[in-house]
């Protein structure tokens, strides 16, 4: 590939323009050619005059990647996922097909399962897990039994594919795993018809018609340990805004739009810094203790509304995930808008190559080293949070010594730090340090040419 064309896997976020990032539409408008499935370019069709397109259908994703690497040598190109290509999306295909992995780009995105979470005001503190029900790629049983470690300890869990014209019973036999649990039915995010509710696997059980209702594009959202459900809005003078790990690019229109309209905004300094020049509101930061900067901002943000204008409190990453932004929930009488923003897990992955394509969960520390190890035998990627350096050899010291790992900080920002490496050889570096992520890749994961590569199935049913 000539070192003056790229090829980009972009992903471009669940549907709506509003939660496209900056990063993905530049990486399209750069691009001479666009290549995608047919439906995920409908959704983009704002960014396209002037481009060569090549679409396809569903089923056809070998087919995508080849001609992408072979239009890359005419130029640069961009390979269209939808949401985020290392959530069920093109990162991996994309790279194992790859000559040169470590030339091709990941443009990390919005999740579909935290939009959805963002727009019904849910928030995961502790844990939570995604799993797709597809056994196009991935066998039956390795499904249920991860299914089953999640619910082993009420990790909530977002459940992606749940059913199609072609495979019903998958969906019952999961909530029947799950027990007696709170859910959240999304479907379409972001696109046209978006429908939102709570409801209940006993009720979706019961319920014949209500399971109908279920397709391809409807996220469920089991609900667990550690969340938490606030009152949000379309629509609110209060905000709460995710602005995505560390570079302005990851801001979205939606959050962009929010901040330019607010009078004032409150967050952390770094936050604060990051998005400069984004709005010419005054910005307000606070110390002490994290409970108290977050009732301060509240307090001064409802001070604000109630002279008629708008404020926007700033988490870092994605509001629903392991943030401090179900504080400002849990204490407004107003129902809040909460704009989401790309996860810091979707931004070490790309960082790191294609390690989470798989089903996947996160945790919000590494105080409970075994839980990651039973996560990690029964297949799934795991990303923890706040990592510190003498917290890592007890977090890998049941995990196979082979298996791929990411210890990053501060991606995305200028003094990123990200090492990949195998978990027996990142042991014997001893680490020292803090605020890592650190990510266990997927099961079927490899190191090549400095990328994590993870095969999801791809070549039992395709040739390539």
């Amino acid at each position: 590939m000539p070192l003056e064309n790229k090829l980009s896997i972009v992903g471009i976020g669940p549907g709506s323009p509003g939660l496209r990032t900056f990063a993905a539409t530049r990486a399209i408008l750069s691009a001479d050619y666009v290549v995608g499935y047919k439906p995920y370019l409908e959704l983009i069709g704002d960014l396209l005059p002037g481009k060569q397109v090549f679409s396809s259908g569903m089923g056809k994703e070998v087919d995508r990647v080849r001609m992408a690497l072979d239009l890359s040598e005419k130029g640069s190109v961009a390979l269209v996922s939808s949401g985020d290509p290392n959530v069920y999306g093109m990162a991996g295909l994309g790279l194992e097909m790859a000559p040169e992995p470590s030339k091709i780009e990941i443009v990390p995105a919005v999740t579909s399962f935290t939009a959805a979470s963002c727009r019904a005001g849910l928030f995961f503190r502790q844990c939570v897990a995604a799993i797709s029900l597809s056994d196009l790629l991935t066998p039956w049983p390795q499904i249920e039994t991860r299914l089953s470690v999640a619910t082993q300890t009420q990790m909530p869990v977002a459940i992606y594919n749940p059913k199609s014209k072609k495979r019903d019973w998958q969906m019952l036999r999961a909530l029947e795993i799950c027990g007696s649990r709170e859910i959240l039915v999304a479907k379409d995010i972001g696109r046209t018809g978006e429908e939102i509710f709570f409801s209940s696997s006993d009720r979706l059980i019961e319920e014949p018609s209500l399971r109908d209702s279920i397709n391809m594009t409807t996220l469920l959202i089991i609900l667990g340990r550690g969340t938490f459900r606030g009152k949000a809005s379309f629509e609110s003078a209060l905000n709460l805004v995710g602005i995505g790990p560390g570079n302005p690019e990851n801001l979205t229109l939606e959050a962009e739009s929010t901040l330019r309209a607010s009078e004032k905004v409150f967050g952390a300094e770094r936050y604060l810094l990051q998005i400069g020049g984004v709005t010419s509101a005054e910005k307000i930061s606070h110390n002490g203790p994290l409970a108290d900067r977050m009732t301060d901002r509240y307090k001064e943000a409802a001070q604000a509304i109630k002279k008629g204008k708008r404020a926007s409190i700033l988490t870092g990453g994605d509001p629903s995930i392991f943030s401090s932004g179900w504080r400002i929930m849990e204490q407004s009488a107003l129902p809040v808008h909460v704009s989401a923003g790309v996860s810091a897990f979707s931004s070490v992955a790309a960082r790191a190559g294609a390690p989470l394509v798989n089903d996947f969960a996160l945790l919000s520390s590494a105080h409970d080293p075994a839980r990651l190890s039973i996560l990690a035998k029964a297949g799934f990627a795991v990303a923890v949070y706040n990592v510190n350096g003498q917290e890592i050899a007890p977090l890998l010291e049941e995990i196979d010594p082979t298996r791929p790992v990411v210890l990053a900080q501060d991606v995305a920002r200028t003094e990123e730090n990200c090492t990949i490496l195998t978990a027996e050889d990142l042991m014997a570096t001893k680490p020292s340090g803090f605020r890592f992520t650190l990510l266990v890749a997927s099961a079927n994961s490899h190191i090549r040419d400095g990328r994590i590569i993870t095969k999801r199935g791809y070549e039992n049913k395709y040739n390539y």
